[in-house]
């Protein structure tokens, strides 16, 4: 059934209740016609016969009329469904044409204000963001690949050399030195991949193993990236009690990419701060509980036309500097929090220095006992 086209199965419905109805119609008129010939008593004779012959008369008018209705009916139902039709065909064979070869594509709107146009509106507007999506995995894709050739053509030059020319204990070791450089940023590049992958929807993770103690994890993520050296300074400013909705291993990766950022794209000292606030929800009412993670540093900024593109993937404010970065800490970031249900952004502290920030979900505070 589901196999026949539509304009059929439209007309065979339509068939249906009119045949239903010019059964009924044809019913009613031949028992209207007996009652109003029933009204001038009994007949005989000639009379009875008249009354019959015109009986016979209406009912074969009725045999004749009806089909004919029924039959011109049926083929303006027709025409109508495929008339009504015609531009969600024209649609059809219009998005069947669009390819990868041909993205921007679009389907023609009508000029009516009708559910056909709402419709050819949306399927262009879907068709952008597959483009959109396309454009981005594309040059994803590009740039991975070209992240990944430069380690591996040093990697494959330092064999190389090793193994055209001898070389002393020194030389080699230097070479090896080298091309275990290379092998830990490949290997750091194929992490911060996998987790793009993982993290980059929405996650499904339990309450259970959100973070209950911020401020913990915080001055733990300091500790550790100030390495016990005085000319890294961070300070963390961290209310008692704030917590997140996020898994534990996945916010101190968050913040640890924030941190990091700011010690090697601005000068110190680095400063943390979390702070809890209730984002309005539509209804005015209602407010969505999220705590507040700022991460700034005291070097020059973000170059205004950088900020847009801050937590692109591969994307650094300064590709002329040697780096060891891969330019993903700040997608990853990004990702980890679009997957809490969160945001993030970035901008120019008035008083000099890059703020990078992001707002994640709140556990649900308990209720106060009376």
């Amino acid at each position: 059934m589901n196999r026949i086209p539509l304009r059929i199965r439209l007309t065979a419905i339509f068939a249906a209740v009119m045949a239903l109805v010019l059964t009924g119609a044809g019913y009613l008129t031949l028992s209207r016609f007996r009652e109003s010939q029933s009204e001038y008593g009994p007949v005989t004779g000639i009379a009875r016969q008249a009354q019959q012959e015109a009986l016979d008369d209406l009912l074969r008018e009725l045999l004749t009329a009806l089909p004919i209705v029924f039959i011109l009916a049926t083929i303006g139902a027709y025409l109508l469904a495929a008339a009504a039709l015609r531009p969600v065909e024209r649609m059809r064979t219009q998005a069947a044409a669009v390819t990868e070869d041909t993205p921007g594509h679009r389907l023609d709107v009508p000029p009516s204000r009708d559910e056909i146009a709402r419709l050819a509106t949306t399927l262009n507007d879907m068709l952008t963001r597959l483009r959109t999506a396309l454009d981005h995995e594309r040059l994803f894709v590009a740039d991975a690949s070209h992240e990944l050739r430069t380690p591996l053509s040093l990697l494959r030059t330092e064999i190389e050399l090793a193994l055209r020319h001898p070389r002393d204990a020194t030389e080699l070791r230097a070479a090896l030195l080298s091309a275990h450089e290379e092998t830990e940023r490949l290997v750091q590049l194929a992490e911060d991949l996998l987790l793009l992958a993982r993290t980059d929807r929405r996650d499904t993770t339990p309450a259970a193993a959100a973070v209950p103690d911020l401020a913990r994890l915080l001055h733990r993520v300091a500790a550790r990236l100030r390495n016990g050296s005085p000319s890294n300074v961070i300070t963390v400013g961290c209310p008692v009690g704030l917590t997140a909705a996020v898994p534990h291993d996945r916010l101190e990766r968050a913040v640890t990419n924030l941190i990091h950022n700011a010690q090697q794209h601005g000068h110190g000292p680095v400063e943390v701060t979390a702070r809890p606030y209730d984002k309005p929800a539509h209804n005015k009412q209602a407010h969505h509980q999220q705590v507040r993670i700022e991460v700034r540093d005291h070097g020059p900024g973000f170059p205004p036309d950088f900020l847009p593109h801050a937590f692109d993937r591969f994307t650094q404010a300064d590709r002329s500097r040697a780096t060891t970065g891969t330019g993903l800490g700040l997608a990853i970031t990004a990702a980890i929090t679009r997957a809490a249900g969160g945001e993030y952004g970035a901008y120019n502290h008035p008083d000099g220095g890059a703020v990078v920030w992001i707002a994640l979900p709140a556990l649900p505070r308990p209720p106060r006992c009376a």
